[in-house]
């Protein structure tokens, strides 16, 4: 079952004996595990009753000789996977029942496999056993044995923030993030629409620890108000990541040197959008990424300029460059702002650029900001 899946779910059904947490996605296990939490307590559980391992612990107040080497790691395993199995196989002295929760159970999946597979088949229904693991094959025994009725296994991997590709007719906005985006809003009382979604998460990137502090930080900045709309997430956060980007190309192509230098001084103060849509802070990325996008404006720009230079129009510029209808007239105007002649230079300071950034031990800012002076010429 993935992580969403589980989140809508759980609230409307009872407590299962064990629940198997994988993947490497940090802050959903932690929202999963603290949603196991509260219903434990919300049934009747107490502290006491709230017992957590964790599989690289050697075992509680167990001490072997050192020299024993493999022997003796053997031995500590085993003896917490002994207290683990006991705990959950007895009743508690403490409210009604025991919750369980055991961290980086990965080596304890493995060696104990078949001991865990006969537990989650006959398991001690009173108490609930949390296993939380980095990844697991589902053609294993344990995964098979988490059915839905004795157990349950929670996928919590990167959420998509693009619709699939085999899903063609929906609109960008339409993912995996921003339902949970949406979802999640209403933790801290607040109401938001897709597209509401889609705009925090083009300014944040896709880590949802970064979203969650924003959706919190937007809850006390609209008040009152039931739902955060687009204009409140323009208002708060400013200026976008992807589009502080676009904005310094457009002042590359409006020759203005000035703004662009310090639009790209910003951008290595205030972080860039990298690949995995995470926003990265090292200069070397930062400059590298600015090269890049720079090189594909240049492209476009003179692709423009010879479709012009022949006679063309708006609709010939369409219809020869992948240049898209809304941006169109703007970059038209950028392109007047070149000639064909000069296009063969700029080409060549562009692959300079790349190869420096790369290469040498040059300032990424320094070669940017070079790179900017020469292209506005």
């Amino acid at each position: 079952m993935k992580f969403t899946d589980f989140i809508h779910k759980y609230n409307k059904t009872s407590n299962l004996p064990v629940y198997l947490i994988s993947g490497n996605e940090y802050f959903q296990k932690k929202q999963a595990l603290s949603g196991i939490k509260r219903r434990f307590f919300m049934d009747g559980g107490v502290k006491e009753g709230l017992i957590e391992f964790n599989g690289k612990d050697t075992g509680s107040n167990f001490t072997v000789n050192q020299s024993q080497g493999g022997a003796a790691q053997n031995v500590k395993i085993s003896t917490l996977f002994n207290d683990i199995i006991d705990e959950a196989k007895t009743a508690p002295m403490f409210g009604k029942h025991k919750l369980l929760i055991v961290e980086n159970a990965d080596n304890l999946l493995v060696k104990y496999q078949e001991r865990i597979s006969e537990y989650i088949k006959n398991p001690f229904r009173i108490n609930c056993l949390v296993l939380e693991v980095l990844s697991i094959d589902k053609r294993t025994r344990i995964a098979k044995a988490m059915n839905s009725k004795q157990g349950i296994l929670i996928e919590c991997g990167q959420l998509f923030d693009r619709p699939a590709p085999w899903e063609t007719k929906k609109p960008e906005y339409d993912s995996e993030l921003t339902k949970w985006i949406v979802m999640h809003a209403g933790n801290y009382d607040k109401t938001m629409n897709l597209k509401s979604a889609f705009c925090l998460m083009e300014r944040t990137g896709n880590s949802l620890a970064i979203i969650d502090r924003q959706l919190d930080a937007l809850s006390i900045f609209v008040g009152d108000r039931k739902e955060i709309s687009i204009e409140d997430i323009k208002m708060f956060s400013g200026v976008g990541h992807r589009e502080k980007l676009f904005n310094l190309l457009d002042a590359i192509g409006m020759k203005n040197s000035i703004s662009a230098v310090k639009m790209a001084e910003n951008i290595f103060n205030i972080g860039m959008e990298n690949e995995r849509k995470t926003i990265t802070f090292d200069p070397k990325s930062i400059a590298i990424t600015i090269v890049i996008s720079a090189h594909k404006r240049m492209k476009d720009l003179w692709k423009i300029i010879r479709v012009l230079d022949k006679g063309g129009n708006k609709n010939d510029v369409l219809e020869k460059t992948t240049v898209n209808r809304p941006f169109v007239d703007k970059m038209i105007k950028q392109a007047r702002n070149f000639k064909e002649e000069e296009m063969p230079e700029k080409w060549k300071y562009m692959l300079e650029a790349d190869l420096l950034c790369k290469t040498s031990r040059l300032s990424p800012t320094l070669i940017v900001d070079q790179l900017i002076a020469r292209l506005c010429m």
